[in-house]
């Protein structure tokens, strides 16, 4: 484990490649196609369609994108108000109780007819009563401290036979020792 560990340890685990980078020749860089211009489709010219590759988000233009309401889900989860701003996604859609971004403006969610906006009643907890209501705890009709006593005295049980099997195994197989008495 010595200096030529670290160094193989270097090697394999060089993410940045900069030890390779000083000695590797570089390389150019393979050569763009040209796109194609057109198609011939039945006679007709129609230009193709090439991917455009987006290397940046572009920053949202102010009020091309809709807002997304706070509102209370199916789970009574209050879920935070967010803008549809990061991506081509601009527009709220999906239900009154999911809500999420997408790009189509017709598949948009009217936000005014929803009317999750409040404290569902169903989450809403009663306040406790002043009177007690006739379940008290009785400490003698409780049998978890039992329980759990029996199955710690089980387990320390077949713990303690456990080792005296192995002691008891240890003193047979082992050789006869002679006996020296002085007197």
């Amino acid at each position: 484990m010595g200096i030529r560990h670290l160094l193989l340890l270097l090697v394999y685990l060089d993410p940045l490649t900069v030890l390779s980078a000083s000695t590797a020749k570089r390389n150019k860089p393979p050569p763009k196609r040209p796109p194609k211009v057109k198609e011939v489709i039945n006679s007709t010219v129609v230009p193709s369609i090439t991917p455009k590759r987006i290397t940046q988000v572009q920053a949202p233009t102010v009020g091309d994108h809709d807002t997304c309401l706070g509102y209370y889900d199916v789970s009574g989860q209050f879920d935070k108000e967010f803008a549809c701003n990061n991506t081509d996604h601009r527009y709220c859609c999906g239900s009154c109780f999911l809500r999420f971004c997408c790009p189509v403006k017709a598949k948009r969610l009217d936000q005014r007819v929803c009317t999750n906006y409040n404290t569902p009643d169903w989450i809403k907890t009663q306040p406790p009563s002043p009177a007690p209501t006739g379940d008290t705890y009785d400490p003698a009709l409780d049998q978890t401290n039992t329980t759990v006593y029996i199955t710690c005295g089980v387990i320390a049980l077949i713990i303690i036979l456990g080792i005296s099997a192995k002691v008891a195994y240890d003193k047979a197989t082992r050789p006869p020792q002679e006996m020296n008495v002085h007197r």
